[in-house]
């Protein structure tokens, strides 16, 4: 009962996503970039890749969603990260965060835990050991 129930509610969500057709903003890594765009094309969503600061804060008032991915962290994404984060929290945007590696470097483990600490995550996508 509990599967049929789960797979109804399954296919409704993806009925209201198709019908809405969101804007999902992704800061993510070069190495998924494609196949998250591919993946959000055919659930219905439209993705963008907006990474530059002087873009993000704008890019996420137009956003359903706000996905983080620290695969390919820099500095320059940090900051984007943080820019679009803040604005998406004023905005009540959910925020999804991937901490890729996580707890592997000390740049990816504090730049997991500012991310976590200065905004509102919805979501935490993550390895066991990356969460």
């Amino acid at each position: 009962m509990f599967d049929q129930q789960l797979a109804k509610r399954a296919a409704e969500n993806l009925k209201n996503l198709r019908e809405k057709k969101p804007l999902i903003h992704n800061i993510t890594n070069y190495v998924v970039m494609n196949y998250t765009a591919n993946a959000l094309l055919a659930c219905g969503a439209s993705p963008v890749m907006a990474h530059a600061p002087e873009e993000v804060e704008e890019m996420v008032s137009f956003a359903g969603a706000l996905v983080l991915n620290i695969g390919t962290l820099t500095p320059y994404w940090i900051d984007s990260m943080l820019k679009a984060g803040n604005r998406a929290n004023e905005l009540n945007v959910p925020i999804i965060l991937d901490p890729v590696g996580s707890g592997a470097t000390k740049l990816r483990t504090e730049s997991a835990k500012r991310l976590m600490n200065e905004l509102t995550i919805n979501v935490v996508r993550g390895n066991a050991s990356e969460v």
